[in-house]
């Protein structure tokens, strides 16, 4: 690859601290809850390490939705969900902060009760 073809990375403009959102953050065991205003992230540190062995969604017509992830240890995290979701779902690599590589989409999936007719 020659100098003139090699991509060149767009220079990452300083963030204005005054500017940044408040956050809240809370920790129980190696969960841990970041609060900010209208927004919540939840990142479970109990599965550090683990091998997603597979991915299930189930919803049915009546109030019962998961998702669950099995790990290769036979261990499982069961996520219950409320009536009325919709999920989209991309699988991506992380290239940095703001620029995530889509490498697949899956087409949109809503609860049994959104469904149109």
């Amino acid at each position: 690859m020659t100098p003139a073809t090699r991509r060149k990375k767009p220079k990452r403009q300083p963030v204005n601290k005054g500017k940044l959102p408040l956050s809240v953050t809370l920790k129980d065991g190696q969960t841990s809850v970041r609060q900010y205003d209208g927004r919540r992230f939840v990142r479970f540190g109990e599965f550090k390490g683990k091998i997603v062995a597979s991915l299930e969604l189930f919803t049915s017509k009546q109030d019962s939705h998961s998702l669950t992830l099995y790990f290769q240890d036979r261990t499982a995290l069961n996520l219950l969900i409320s009536p009325g979701f919709t999920v989209n779902a991309e699988y991506y690599k992380s290239r940095g902060l703001a620029d995530p590589r889509v490498l697949k989409r899956w087409p949109e999936i809503r609860s049994e009760t959104l469904k149109r007719l």
